[in-house]
């Protein structure tokens, strides 16, 4: 049993560290202090200063890095290999002091060098452990990019130092090993810290903008010691031995500041400009070495920075014609060749600034009886029909002014075109004309008929969720009535009854007294397999109805306009779980969706961190995820309001990836953590090679843009090994488990935990589940999929 911790242990703790931290920062900043040109009395070497202060100061950066390591809860392997490069680094000046130095004839190299040199495989190891981030996968350009920046600045320098450097005077292989590694050496740090830097798109966390200013005085202090030393100008307590203190210091600072990205935000030209800069920097080396013969050094690094900056345009040419490929992809179904929902999204949103237009409509056409063609002639006969019909209703819409036709999936197909409900209902009518003709298919005449659902909004009030939702429902009340057009006014039947009236109140009333049901879904790293983030999915105990999913009431609350207020109360209820799971030692991050108006609130940061603050949660512990519509809505706002939530350490997730208009300019300009890719892509990736192809460039695309890449809808062991051998770094779906209340997702962590994970098996495998599906919770009825886009902002 655990022995209760008192109440004031941890400020004590925490002030004790900070005081031991003190005194280790001290005789650093005294040394530091003492190199300032006309602090000391007099130039030259100093026992007290240079001999006792200085390797005091050294040895306290080490134990001040070590000290940090030992009590950060991640990345500690890689923080213990720095300090102990410290220590090695500072023993070295320790035996230079009083063991080479009093030698009546000092020997170089001797054990202070050895020292010295041991330090640079530990940086690097150090450095390389600080590249590795758990579930993440890096796009080579990203290494390109610091590999260019990192060869350039070596160029410049070798340029700039090394020649003198080399030229100096010294006796035996020995001597000219050492003397040429220290400036090789720096070099190689520096290029390696410049490709860590590029892998966080130059904006690392805050520990490695402390290593990354470290060794860039650390390598500048070297090179100028090794150079003054070639000169003959070198003097002890010299500004150069401050800096080196100030360097090695800096990175005694590293270890053990949140993981988080920084603040600092590059521009797009400043992330264009830093490769591009480089490569001009190398060219200016390849110049000059005509006129002033520069070291071979130093040209060959120039030439391996050009060499390196084609490598990358070459790269980026490739992943921008696959992003074009799969943008096409992404818009065009494969059976038909029409376009598909999110080429319907993307004309919705051209529409919305047209002119000539006062009104919008949608006809939305569900296939009569289809299934009876797949099931009496197969799949193949009805992927047949499905061009046939598509073919026909092009061409009757191109005759017809439609904007798009679309094939939404399944036997639904839309036809969109800017005009009112006169001109929808006439082009309904013509539709039904036009599919009267019989159709050929395996040589038998087969007759279609359709049911067709028709909404209209105003321009000024056009949004595609809301149009594609009413003319669903309308398409589903023509099939409950025949076969055949039916027009559908949504809005003045929603509280037409008492009944929706009734429903909205209790609602209401759900709402404020916080007491809607939430089950969670958990999220698998693929990588790891562990699950340390669940979903919070959003349902309803209806006195009379039961457990309802959000399909069933969520058209309730936005039609009583009681959104905004849903959404906050299950903020604040997924808030509360995440303390109960934090006070019970089993910390889960838990993800909420939130909904466009919420969204609009420019105080949401605060409110969001003053819930957090109440609550002693964690902010690591809470992910909102958005959908696309809100961004592309207001990108200023988007952006305004992200940032603050990501300044207090609240990741953000991109919700339903691709079901909307996905514009790379928003990726690009908003701060964004992770995209989730909706389940409708992982569907058909076993059996469609183009599924697969769209999945595998939306994974390359968010890693490029250093972002997660999140999968939903993962319900089979082959979808699950496809998707991790394409780079995704998270799955979630009913594979593992469905979505479950919070007791019942604790007894199936117990369960998962406590067995392997399981490894997904060869393509010829049956699909297991990981963990046996709960019994106690009902199987949750798939929600239609136009309805979809409504549900998404709080839960599918």
């Amino acid at each position: 049993m655990t022995t209760p911790v008192p109440h004031d242990a941890a400020p004590r703790r925490r002030r004790r560290f900070a005081a031991l931290q003190a005194v280790l920062l001290l005789p650093p900043l005294l040394f530091v202090l003492s190199t300032v040109p006309g602090v000391r009395p007099q130039q030259g070497y100093q026992f007290l200063l240079d001999g006792v202060l200085n390797n005091l100061a050294y040895e306290c950066a080490a134990a001040l890095c070590l000290l940090r390591a030992w009590r950060s809860p991640t990345g500690r392997t890689g923080s213990l290999l720095l300090g102990a490069g410290l220590a090695v680094y500072g023993s070295g000046n320790v035996a230079w002091t009083f063991v080479v130095r009093p030698m009546a004839e000092p020997p170089y190299p001797s054990v202070s060098d050895a020292l010295f040199l041991s330090f640079y495989p530990l940086a690097f190891a150090a450095l390389v452990l600080a590249a590795h981030r758990p579930g993440s996968r890096l796009a080579w350009s990203l290494w390109l990019d610091g590999v260019v920046a990192g060869l350039a600045v070596g160029a410049v320098a070798a340029a700039a130092v090394v020649d003198t450097i080399l030229e100096a005077p010294v006796a035996g292989w020995a001597a000219v090993a050492v003397t040429t590694a220290s400036p090789l050496l720096d070099l190689v740090l520096l290029v390696l810290l410049a490709a860590l830097l590029s892998m966080h798109a130059w904006r690392p966390p805050l520990g490695l903008w402390l290593l990354a200013a470290g060794l860039v005085l650390f390598v500048v202090a070297d090179l100028s010691y090794l150079y003054r030393t070639a000169m003959g100008t070198y003097v002890s307590g010299m500004l150069t031995d401050g800096v080196w203190i100030l360097g090695v210091v800096l990175m005694g600072l590293a270890p053990g500041w949140p993981t988080v990205r920084s603040r600092l935000h590059l521009p797009r030209w400043a992330l264009l400009a830093i490769p591009l800069l480089s490569t001009v920097m190398a060219l200016g080396v390849l110049v000059a070495d005509h006129v002033w013969h520069l070291h071979p050094l130093a040209v060959g690094l120039a030439a391996a920075t050009v060499v390196a900056a084609l490598g990358r345009l070459l790269l980026t040419f490739r992943e921008v014609a696959n992003l074009a490929d799969s943008r096409e992809l992404a818009r065009t179904d494969e059976v038909t060749g029409l376009g598909n929902r999110r080429a319907l999204y993307r004309a919705v949103e051209e529409l919305e600034g047209a002119r000539g237009a006062s009104s919008v409509s949608l006809v939305l056409l569900d296939l009569d009886r289809f299934k009876e063609v797949n099931d009496s002639l197969g799949h193949h006969a009805g992927d047949e029909l499905l061009r046939a019909v598509g073919g026909r209703l092009q061409q009757f819409g191109r005759e017809n002014g439609t904007r798009e036709v679309v094939r939404l999936g399944g036997d639904e197909f839309a036809l969109l075109l800017p005009s009112g409900t006169a001109a929808a209902e006439l082009l309904a009518s013509g539709v039904h004309e036009v599919l009267r003709a019989p159709f050929t298919v395996e040589s038998l005449q087969v007759r279609v008929r359709a049911s067709a659902g028709i909404a209209v909004l105003p321009l000024e009030a056009l949004d595609a969720s809301t149009l594609l939702r009413r003319a669903d429902v309308a398409m589903y009340h023509a099939k409950s009535r025949g076969a055949g057009t039916f027009t559908y006014d949504v809005e003045a039947d929603e509280f037409a009854s008492g009944d929706r009236l009734a429903t909205a109140e209790l609602v209401r009333e759900a709402i404020e007294k916080r007491t809607l049901t939430l089950h969670y879904q958990p999220k698998v790293d693929t990588g790891t397999g562990a699950v340390s983030s669940v979903e919070a999915l959003v349902r309803w105990h209806h006195p009379t109805r039961g457990l309802l999913f959000p399909d069933a009431f969520l058209p309730v609350v936005e039609g009583a306009g009681l959104m905004e207020e849903m959404t906050v109360a299950v903020l604040e209820q997924a808030m509360d779980q995440a303390r109960e799971w934090l006070r019970a030692g089993d910390p889960l991050a838990v993800a909420v969706n939130l909904s466009a108006s919420s969204l609009a609130d420019p105080r949401l940061p605060h409110r969001v961190a003053r819930l957090l603050a109440d609550r002693d949660v964690p902010a690591h512990l809470l992910e909102i995820e958005i959908t696309e519509d809100f961004l592309m809505a207001d990108r200023e706002r988007a952006r305004v309001i992200l940032d603050g939530l990501r300044r207090r350490g609240v990741r953000v997730a991109v919700d339903d990836y691709g079901t909307g208009y996905s514009s790379l300019a928003y990726l690009r300009q908003l701060p964004v953590d992770d995209l989730k890719l909706d389940k409708s892509f992982v569907t058909d990736m076993g059996s469609d090679p183009r599924a697969l192809a769209i999945v595998r460039s939306t994974i390359m695309l968010a890693h490029s843009l250093g972002m997660r890449l999140v999968a939903e809808g993962v319900e089979d062991a082959e979808t699950c090994r496809q998707l991790a051998d394409a780079g995704c770094d998270v799955v979630q779906g009913w594979y593992y488990s469905k979505a479950l209340p919070a007791a019942e997702l604790e007894a199936w962590l117990a369960r998962y935990r406590g067995t392997p994970v399981p490894a997904a098996p060869a393509p010829d495998a049956p699909a297991v589940p990981a963990v046996p599906a709960v019994p106690a919770v009902p199987a949750v009825p798939a929600v239609p999929v136009a309805q979809v886009a409504q549900v998404a902002q709080v839960a599918r």
